[in-house]
């Protein structure tokens, strides 16, 4: 049986916040569009905007792109740096670990905030 070991486990993630972020953005664009058909649609957007289960989901989003952005400077620091490939293991728990820290600060922030 293959283990999943923390490079693979990255990369995964990176996959699968990367595909999260696209669909946000086409979910953006399309809530934007129903936006701009008047004052009463705009105001209903927002009313949705404020339930818990879309406000769980931008927190979501948070960690997803905090992730996927830490994790890219990662890939792109071991692709010219000879010293970023031989300290793998602990960028991708660095990595971790302090995208774990800024959605832990962003989430609570997030949550506070009024809606």
């Amino acid at each position: 049986m293959y283990k999943i070991k923390e490079g693979m486990l990255a990369w995964i993630l990176h996959k699968i916040t990367g595909i999260a972020i696209v669909a946000f953005l086409i979910f953006h664009i399309w809530s934007m569009s129903k936006m701009s058909k008047g004052p009463e649609a705009f105001n209903a957007v927002i009313e949705t905007y404020k339930t818990p289960l879309f406000r769980a989901g931008e927190v979501l989003l948070l960690g997803g792109v905090l992730f996927h952005a830490l994790n890219g400077m990662r890939l792109i620091l071991g692709e010219f740096t000879a010293w970023a490939m031989k300290q793998h293991k602990l960028l991708v728990y660095l990595t971790y670990i302090l995208a774990g820290a800024l959605f832990l600060v962003g989430a609570w922030f997030m949550w506070r905030a009024e809606g």
